[in-house]
């Protein structure tokens, strides 16, 4: 294989990886909206490929297939640039998806939402996958509160604090893109958001809108955020999300 993205291949590439056993598709689930005034919207979608790229090299005969890159971001509408689909609109898209991919004749698909608005309907969309193509297997990494508690732990080893890392644009999804995208993080402009009770404020967040709790869109602190760190972020959650999707082999 010269590559296992799917999009840098063509179709007699595809379909002699599929004769070879490239049996599964793995992509991220993304979304285009703001990440405070020092990440780029694409903020999200960037992690969740770099994820996907991470996982499917962990496995055996992956491909990873294109991001989903607009997902349900209707709280960050306040802020310019945002582009948000409702729930409904995001699992009939995936839907869509899925039906393409297991057309092909692969049959397994991994998804990873990296956007916390994203998440339920990720869920949804497994359980409904599962009724649809009982032979197939439709799996996705859906503990928003784990993967936080796993990026907190290693905040943690670093002195940083939960509120300062932040659930987004803090330190922690700051200090991925500087390790993953660092021409596109702008750090003049990196600064403190709200850094208190994050479980508080979820119910006002989503009534209201992010910009109701911080005027830049961050929540957390972005300013001691650092590479090197992006890193370790990266390697503890694919460590995670590789122990919860626990894939057994696909039947031949």
């Amino acid at each position: 294989m010269r590559s296992i993205y799917l999009e840098e291949l063509s179709w007699p590439d595809v379909k002699e990886a599929i004769g070879n056993g490239f049996d599964t598709i793995v992509f991220a689930v993304g979304s285009t909206e703001q990440h405070g005034p020092h990440l780029p919207l694409a903020c999200d979608t960037l992690i969740g490929e770099t994820l996907a790229g991470l996982v499917a090299k962990r496995l055996d005969h992956a491909l990873i297939a294109p991001a989903v890159r607009v997902g349900c971001s209707q709280h960050h509408m306040m802020f310019p640039g945002t582009i948000s689909i409702d729930p409904p609109e995001l699992q009939a898209t995936l839907m869509d998806y899925l039906q393409t991919i297991f057309h092909h004749g692969f049959k397994r698909v991994i998804m990873i939402p990296s956007h916390g608005g994203n998440f339920a309907t990720v869920a949804q969309t497994v359980q409904s996958a599962r009724q649809n193509w009982p032979d197939k297997q439709v799996v996705a990494y859906t503990d928003l509160n784990k993967l936080l508690e796993t990026a907190f732990k290693v905040s943690a080893k670093f002195g940083i604090s939960s509120g300062a890392s932040g659930i987004h644009a803090g330190e922690f999804e700051t200090s991925i893109l500087l390790s993953t995208h660092p021409n596109l993080v702008n750090m003049s402009r990196a600064a403190e958001g709200y850094t208190g009770d994050f479980v508080k404020i979820i119910p006002d967040l989503m009534a209201h809108g992010v910009g109701s709790i911080s005027s830049t869109g961050i929540l957390g602190d972005a300013r001691p955020s650092d590479g090197s760190r992006g890193k370790e972020y990266l390697s503890a959650w694919v460590d995670l999300i590789m122990t919860e999707i626990a894939l057994p082999k696909v039947a031949a």
